[in-house]
């Protein structure tokens, strides 16, 4: 008995109580490690792990280990702390309070005596071989009159024995670990070749096929069993090395069992005889359709000269048991691409939601009622990028390099969006938009929306050496709070996930004033309450800023700053922010000269001084007649 192995890598996880978990790797394949990652390999035991922390990839032989925008601890190794490593080998590397390292070995994927090697010969649409597909348009069908057909609804080959029962088990034992191998159709296509070729022994020539649904579906409408079948989308062909023929995949037998979503068979005969001693041609055939929606096209297809044990006497009864398996098989590919279908839409979905918001839209007969557009408190926080034109100008040469870095960027503000159980509802350019309190309300209001702030500042004031594709780039962000509907919104044709309202508007606004102010997060007097009342300064702090009418707006708007504290270096320490808070109040009431005085005690980079003195100054530092304590400006 010949054992074909193939070479496995795996990560093993140790834990600091003696806890031990092992992941095998896929090659070329990124997967997400975290504390309760929505999709990847859970370190549950940890604390000091982030829900969703670091990408793994495994390829050539090295692992390369990137945390995310919103991971607090980094990667330790070599005694070292970094964002992003490359380890080889059993090195290990250390996240949190758990070790992890790379095991390398081998490992069987299938103990069953190997059959012939296969030949390989493929045919795609648009390939080298496209005269294969020519062939499969112009070439004649078999005579029918020499041709026995029988058709079979699955649940009739469901008492069917197998026709190899041991090898056939053995073999579809190691379906789960081939397809999560596979990384597309065409992967897929060959690996079902091969697996069919190995798992049936009379079997000449195999093929996965795969039509476009359009296709199949105007196959079904079609009456006429002779019209015409379309070129397939994807073919794989594999055929044993003692076969000297070129195959080809029936079109008719092709086009019966889709047309019919039922397993079909041919068998050449002698005046419609079901016995037919062989030659040198291939004498029976069947294709097994996958008739899930996910998988709307695909065929499976097996074509051999005789039967097993070197007897040439072939017969329906005598094929039965290798049809049964080809379409347990389709059934199983069915299921399991339905799953992943229903994952890749989830994880495209992950993009935009939290995992807290995806378990609430996720879950059954919650999703209908959650969409409906609500009336709620949300937060809104907007970010945007600055310093683009000048990575614009920069890089004018490398416009690849140029896109990496605005997806960096961009990156770097959802991430920390989505850490903190935000959605994001839309993106303006290099700008963003997310919300929360919705679909489920917050406890704490906006502080959520603080806090994710406050994180991707920190992502864009890493040290030079950390900063990667970011270097160069800065953010503002601006948060309001307040009623606002969320949920499902746009017209009949269109509709996306999103939020409006006039609190939407204001948190532009108010991004729009970090620059004139030359800060990086403003918030709201809504947003400021709960930030007073409920951050600890060692999280974050917030001054009052000034009290200023936007442009186009006659209601004036009393303008926060959200700070870090003052322990991660802030260039506004406590003192300075009492001192500019009396000026502030000082301004308010209209009394410039004294502001001025309390400002002198602030230093002098700090953007807000800069602001009041400035526009103090266009009324040479004497509150105009009418004042109100409210700035108005005259750019947004």
């Amino acid at each position: 008995m010949a054992v074909v192995k193939q070479a496995l890598a795996e990560l093993v996880i140790q834990g600091p109580d003696g806890q031990t978990v092992r992941h095998q790797f896929v090659e070329g394949q990124a997967v997400r490690l975290g504390r309760a990652p929505a999709i990847g390999w859970a370190v549950g035991w940890d604390r000091t792990i982030s829900r969703e922390h670091a990408d793994l990839l495994w390829q050539n032989g090295r692992l390369s280990v990137t945390c995310l925008v919103a991971a607090m601890n980094p990667i330790k190794v070599r005694g070292e702390s970094l964002r992003a490593v490359v380890v080889g080998g059993s090195e290990v590397f250390e996240i949190g309070q758990s070790k992890f390292y790379v095991d390398g070995g081998f490992a069987p994927t299938s103990n069953a005596t190997r059959l012939t090697p296969p030949i390989v010969r493929e045919t795609t649409a648009g390939t080298a071989l496209s005269t294969a597909e020519e062939e499969f348009q112009t070439h004649d069908e078999e005579n029918e009159e020499l041709l026995e057909e029988h058709s079979y609804p699955a649940i009739e080959l469901k008492n069917v024995s197998f026709g190899d029962a041991e090898r056939q088990m053995e073999v579809l034992s190691s379906l789960p670990q081939l397809i999560s191998g596979s990384t597309g159709d065409v992967d897929l296509a060959e690996m079902l070749c091969g697996l069919l070729l190995e798992a049936i022994p009379p079997a000449m020539a195999v093929a996965a096929v795969l039509f476009e649904e359009s296709d199949v579906h105007e196959m079904q409408k079609q009456d006429d069993p002779d019209a015409p079948i379309s070129k397939p989308k994807m073919m794989r062909v594999q055929t044993r090395d003692s076969y000297d023929g070129r195959f080809m995949p029936s079109r008719r037998l092709l086009r019966k069992a889709l047309r019919r979503r039922e397993n079909v068979m041919h068998i050449v005969g002698e005046g419609s005889s079901s016995k037919f001693t062989m030659a040198n041609s291939l004498g029976w055939a069947f294709c097994a359709p996958i008739t899930t929606d996910s998988c709307l096209g695909w065929c499976l297809y097996v074509s051999g000269m005789g039967g097993r044990d070197d007897n040439n006497l072939v017969t329906a009864d005598s094929l039965k048991g290798d049809l049964r398996f080809t379409q347990l098989v389709a059934q199983f590919i069915g299921s399991i691409r339905t799953v992943r279908t229903l994952q890749e839409h989830k994880t495209q979905l992950s993009a935009f939601f939290s995992p807290k918001v995806m378990e609430n839209l996720t879950k059954k007969g919650g999703a209908g009622d959650i969409l409906v557009p609500s009336e709620r408190d949300i937060t809104v926080l907007f970010c945007d990028v600055r310093g683009f034109s000048r990575q614009a100008e920069q890089l004018k040469n490398d416009l690849h390099k140029l896109l990496d870095c605005v997806k960096a960027a961009l990156s770097a503000m959802t991430g920390g969006m989505l850490a903190f159980d935000g959605s994001i509802a839309d993106f303006q350019g290099d700008a963003a938009l997310g919300f929360w309190g919705w679909p489920t309300p917050l406890p704490d209001g906006p502080m959520s929306a603080c806090r994710a702030a406050l994180a991707i500042m920190r992502a864009f004031h890493l040290p030079p050496e950390q900063q990667g594709l970011l270097k160069g780039f800065s953010c503002g962000a601006g948060i309001a709070h307040g009623r606002a509907i969320a949920g499902q919104i746009g017209t009949s044709q269109q509709a996306k996930i999103g939020v409006f309202g006039p609190v939407v508007n204001q948190g532009s606004r108010i991004e729009g004033l970090t620059r004139q102010f030359g800060t990086s997060i403003c918030i709201d007097e809504a947003t400021a309450d709960f930030v007073r009342r409920l951050m600890p300064p060692e999280e974050g702090r917030c001054r009052r800023l000034a009290r200023v009418r936007p442009k186009g707006m006659d209601t004036p708007l009393l303008l926060y700053e959200l700070l870090p504290p003052e322990a991660e270096g802030s260039s506004v320490d406590d003192l300075g922010m009492l001192n500019y808070g009396a000026a502030v109040d000082l301004v308010i009431s209209g009394r410039w000269a004294e502001a001025i005085e309390r400002l002198n005690a602030v230093p002098d980079e700090d953007g807000p001084k800069k602001f009041l003195l400035a526009q103090m100054g266009k009324f040479n530092n004497t509150p105009p007649a009418n004042w109100d304590g409210a700035f108005s400006l005259d750019s947004k």
